[in-house]
């Protein structure tokens, strides 16, 4: 990789996680795919084939093109699936990269080193590797608009924030989640250029701007489809489906239309029939329609029990931000190790996160522009992930967004804690009130 883009990289520490990763992708990686596997090379398969979703009625737009048209050079070449999950192994790594010299902008050598090796060994995010999943793109993904982003504001480049606007709309068509928060961001981006009349309100503005752009093609090819406006797929119904259950003892977590999602596991009980009894006249009633029609009638069950049940769908919502942190609570289902294993990394994470709050609320104004702006997607995203069932890999991929925040937040807060409480040494006869005879920056 040329020294020119990653100067003075410690790859003493980060090689050895390339080889870990790659590693265990020979190690667990089977050519037998499993859940959503299946799905994103059809859809590779049908990007060949000139078309992505079959014809109406039976339209099929579960998830977007992005990891689809990643795919595609794997298929055309013929490559073994292995070829794609170890170019997994790369992705991941490279974020642990990206991430550094994003932080390095922000924080001291030592702690983006830090950071980054939480980052590098955060094993949560292991598991999808060997598998023709979309996480290790989204991360990458990620972690690359971070350092976009970073890059564009301390270099007053339009020339990064475009490529962080290109970024940014291949993973709003990789998780089309994205497309929602994408358009508040480009209407906060738009007005705020407007108002302030500055150069870095109107780079935002190019940023969101390019990524809708690159969106258009898919939404107009929905369009062609649906007959609907920014129509980003047809899955969320299912989802918000199971999220708005009234059903005592379950918690608002993903199932399929067979109640099979959690069997098969080893030394597991299936829970199909306790589902069966609260759900299968839902589903048979569902089960008469096909791919819109079937997402809206998922709608119309769901905001009918969330209207009769709102108190529930709180509750659901609570066990939800628990899903995304930790994986628990399921429906009718038993604990496993995975659980314990989720905590220690996580339950760091969040203690960091709500102590880099209360500085980031309290000072709002006074942090750099393109961290709030990283803060808001990161509200924007969480907040309508939580809305819908949840899991422990729709956290994850924002990870490095969270530490870059954290790490430029924190440091910052210490540095000028030292400095107020040895003002003296810094020729401050007592701690300012602004900082400002101490240079302080922020806080």
């Amino acid at each position: 990789m040329s020294r020119k883009w990653f100067p003075n990289t410690p790859l003493g520490a980060f090689t050895p996680f390339l080889l870990l990763y790659l590693c265990l992708v020979l190690y667990l990686h089977t050519d037998t795919m499993y859940g959503d596997e299946a799905r994103y090379w059809e859809f590779a398969q049908n990007l060949l084939q000139g078309f992505y979703s079959p014809p109406a009625p039976d339209i099929n737009l579960w998830n977007g093109p992005g990891y689809p048209l990643f795919l595609l050079p794997f298929a055309v070449l013929g490559l073994p699936l292995l070829a794609i999950t170890l170019a997994n192994a790369v992705l991941y790594w490279a974020s642990v990269l990206l991430l550094y010299h994003s932080l390095l902008g922000y924080v001291s050598r030592r702690t983006a080193l830090l950071l980054s090796l939480f980052w590098a060994g955060y094993y949560i995010a292991f598991q999808e590797l060997p598998s023709l999943l979309s996480e290790p793109l989204t991360l990458f993904l990620v972690t690359a608009i971070a350092y976009c982003w970073s890059r564009a504001f301390r270099e007053a480049s339009t020339r990064w924030m475009v490529v962080a606007g290109l970024l940014l709309g291949w993973l709003t068509l990789t998780k089309i989640i994205f497309g929602y928060v994408v358009l508040v961001l480009l209407a906060g981006s738009v007005l705020y250029a407007g108002i302030s009349r500055t150069a870095n309100a109107r780079r935002l503005a190019y940023c969101f701007g390019v990524a809708f752009l690159l969106c258009v093609p898919y939404l107009l090819y929905t369009y062609s489809l649906t007959g609907r406006v920014l129509y980003w797929g047809n899955s969320g119904g299912m989802s918000l489906y199971w999220m708005s259950t009234p059903v005592e003892g379950e918690y608002g977590d993903w199932n399929n239309e067979t109640f099979t999602a959690n069997c098969g596991l080893p030394n597991m009980p299936c829970s199909a029939p306790l589902l069966a009894v609260h759900h299968q006249a839902d589903i048979a009633y569902v089960s008469q329609f096909v791919g819109v029609a079937k997402d809206d009638a998922y709608k119309r069950i769901a905001i009918d029990n969330i209207k009769a049940h709102p108190v529930k769908y709180v509750r659901n919502w609570l066990a939800n931000i628990g899903r995304l942190l930790f994986g628990i609570p399921a429906s009718y289902f038993y604990q496993r190790e995975a659980t314990l294993a989720r905590i220690l990394p996580n339950g760091v994470l969040l203690t960091f996160m709500l102590i880099a709050a209360v500085p980031t609320i309290r000072s709002w104004r006074r942090v750099a522009l393109e961290i709030r702006i990283l803060v808001l997607l990161l509200l924007l995203y969480l907040g309508a992930s939580s809305l819908l069932s949840a899991y422990p890999r729709q956290f994850y991929v924002v990870v490095p967004m969270l530490l870059l925040w954290i790490g430029y937040v924190l440091e910052r807060s210490l540095r000028i804690s030292l400095q107020i409480g040895s003002a003296g040494e810094a020729g401050c006869a007592k701690p300012p009130a602004t900082g400002k005879e101490c240079n302080l920056t922020f806080l």
